[in-house]
């Protein structure tokens, strides 16, 4: 009968065990990982050094890296720039920088050209921005207020207020045409590019600090300071909600809606979970920092970036 017991726990620690997964393949660099975005085969890196640095997806083999001015800190002297985020459309690279006092600056690298399309005189605190279209430009600022940016013109086609607090996270759904915006008070905002209106608004389901956001064409993925993941559903305007060991500092969807990845302990797990049942499938294992991004590549695979410029790939099947 002992023997029977023996075995048995064997088995079921075998299956719990058996859902823990280790990456397939990892690169390091001498930096923090603040955005990362994939466009076809490669994939583009925002650091916190100046620099977007550019990867293929087979093998994480660096291709090439784009640099940017540093900035004077508070005593004068020169510092690299944190690149808040990065975007890829029509063969253009988006950068959002860092600037003095605060402010950030935009540039766009089409070919081997690197253009300043927003300068830190527009004195906006902008912290996220990503494409709309080939032209315009969306950004979140600290204020908890939207800019569409036209970056031709180099002039603003709207302001708007997302929400009352102060702005914490945005993404935007791959069709573009809407962006999730979170903030200080756990307020999650889902709004329309085009115009800048409100579609949706979820408040007191989250009731900290977003620390991470992302949206498809059905849902948007919160994780927040009070150690709750939340999937909302913008059509329904209902919500699923797990509550976690810890803050949850990063989420994800996968492309199909089939699982929501999030982190949520001190160890720097990653749980993968249904997004119907929120039971969870895979547990990724191997970083050794608070993971800052995650991105689905398709329904199996997936890279994620941390603090201390861990870049890992995993592969789920």
């Amino acid at each position: 009968m002992r023997g029977f017991i023996f075995v048995f726990i064997m088995f079921f620690a075998f299956i719990l065990e058996a859902g823990k997964i280790e990456p397939v393949g990892s690169v390091k660099i001498n930096a923090a990982v603040l955005d990362m975005v994939i466009r076809q085969d490669r994939l583009y890196v925002a650091t916190d050094k100046s620099s977007v640095v550019i990867y293929s997806l087979d093998g994480l083999k660096e291709l090439s890296v784009i640099k940017v001015r540093q900035i004077h800190d508070f005593v004068g002297e020169l510092i690299d720039a944190d690149i808040y985020s990065v975007d890829v459309l029509d063969n253009k690279i988006l950068l959002l920088a860092q600037a003095e006092d605060g402010y950030s600056e935009l540039f766009v690298k089409k070919g081997e050209k690197i253009e300043k399309v927003l300068d830190k005189s527009a004195q906006l605190y902008a912290k996220a921005a990503k494409f709309v279209d080939s032209d315009k430009v969306i950004m979140a600022l600290m204020s908890d207020e939207i800019v569409l940016y036209d970056i031709n013109a180099k002039k603003t086609i709207y302001r708007k207020s997302a929400g009352e607090y102060f702005f914490s996270a945005m993404a935007i759904s791959p069709s573009r045409s809407e962006i999730a915006v979170g903030d200080e008070g756990g307020e999650v905002v889902v709004l329309d590019t085009a115009t800048g209106d409100v579609i949706r608004r979820f408040v007191n389901v989250n009731k900290d600090k977003i620390l991470s956001l992302d949206i498809n064409e059905d849902f948007v993925a919160a994780g927040s300071r009070d150690k709750k993941v939340v999937l909302y559903d913008i059509d329904m305007q209902t919500h699923k909600e797990k509550r976690g060991d810890f803050f949850v500092y990063v989420v994800g969807i996968s492309p199909k809606s089939g699982y929501l990845l999030f982190g949520d302990n001190e160890r720097f797990d990653l749980k993968i979970v249904d997004s119907i049942t929120f039971d969870t499938k895979y547990i990724l294992v191997g970083h050794k920092n608070i993971v800052n991004k995650a991105v689905f590549i398709d329904e199996n695979r997936l890279i994620t970036g941390s603090e201390s410029g861990e870049i890992k790939i995993w592969r789920l099947k």
